[in-house]
């Protein structure tokens, strides 16, 4: 329930997170980091499992890694968050867990996998715009009255994921460039989606308009290739043309 301290006040070299709990790591053993100064480098283990990761203060690098972050995670206005093709992935099971990104971009992937937990950024997002934004499982809320920017919004699996606001009934909206989004199995409430990019929520893909969204397409998806299809026809007492 408690968390480690660092503070390096000579603000070189690289300080390296190695707590044992990596390569699959699990939530109840993940450990809360507090990172109060410093201009160098933090790095920490591939595969590292984190609690609370609490950049205040710190205005050095973090090393781009695999790491599995179960608490909130605050970023600093002063650091930079090094690019690359590693992912965080927010996965805490229960509860709500915040994301403050103070205005960093954030140029990695970024996927959310946590059955039955809420997933809540307290400003807009800016991502780097090759970077994934995958949902998987449990509730992401954007951010309202401010435009989050992704990459790539995806969503993954088959159980039913939602996407909201962080305040009912005002949108939050969430921007991407060009592409095309396919989500499946993604109930959306109060978003805006906007950008160059087409938005498409059909419901034939387990999509659920749940009220108040902007910029999504709700319809039936176009039939591509060749399909068989069952129809049912009521019985009629007089003969029907078809």
């Amino acid at each position: 329930t408690g968390y480690v301290e660092y503070d390096n006040s000579t603000g070189t070299g690289t300080r390296n997170i190695n707590h044992g709990n990596s390569s699959g790591g699990t939530e109840a053993r993940a450990v809360s980091f507090k990172v109060i100064n410093g201009t160098d480098s933090l790095d920490t283990l591939t595969n590292c499992a984190i609690k609370e990761l609490d950049f205040t203060g710190f205005s050095g690098t973090l090393v781009n890694r695999i790491r599995d972050v179960y608490g909130n995670l605050t970023i600093s206005t002063g650091m930079t968050l090094a690019a690359g093709s590693n992912t965080t992935t927010f996965a805490v099971t229960s509860g709500t867990q915040q994301i403050t990104t103070n205005g960093k971009t954030i140029d990695f992937p970024l996927t959310f996998n946590g059955v039955g937990s809420t997933f809540a950024f307290q400003d807009g997002l800016t991502q780097g715009s090759t970077r994934a934004f995958t949902i998987t499982n449990g509730t992401v809320q954007l951010k309202d009255g401010v435009t989050s920017t992704v990459g790539s919004f995806v969503t993954s699996g088959t159980n039913q994921k939602f996407l909201q606001s962080t305040t009912p009934g005002s949108q939050a909206t969430i921007s991407q460039a060009s592409g095309t989004v396919d989500a499946s199995f993604l109930t959306i409430q109060d978003s805006n989606a906007t950008g160059g990019a087409t938005w498409n929520a059909f419901v034939n893909q387990q999509n659920i308009d749940a009220g108040n969204n902007d910029g999504w397409d709700f319809g039936i998806s176009p039939i591509v290739g060749s399909y068989e299809y069952t129809y049912q026809l009521r019985s009629f007492t007089q003969p029907r043309r078809f």
